[in-house]
């Protein structure tokens, strides 16, 4: 029997570099996405510190703002706030739309 010598090419043996160097670079990123803390979202604040009051101003209602969530939830009020209320921090949930032109 005649023994076999392995002489592998150039391209085969650039093309295993290649790929062993990606697969260290990609567990590499997948080990730092898995370590990364998530990011905390906006600090609740009590009611008073935000001047929530239970009742609607001109118009403005939790209902109508950015930060309201839904079913009595706010992302910045503590505890549950009702949809007709209103504070200090309150942002219109259409800004930054277009103003439609009226058809009248």
């Amino acid at each position: 029997m005649r023994a076999r010598i392995f002489r592998p090419s150039r391209r085969r043996a650039l093309k295993g570099a290649a790929s062993i160097g990606g697969a260290v670079v990609l567990a590499a990123a997948l080990e730092s996405a898995a370590q990364q803390k998530p990011k905390a979202g906006l600090k609740k604040r009590s009611k008073e510190a935000v001047g929530y009051r239970d009742e609607p101003l001109e118009g403005r209602s939790c209902a109508k703002c950015v930060l309201y969530v839904g079913h009595g939830e706010c992302v910045i009020v503590e505890g549950e706030v009702s949809p007709n209320g209103w504070c200090a921090q309150w942002t219109p949930a259409t800004m930054g739309q277009k103003a439609r032109p009226s058809t009248a």
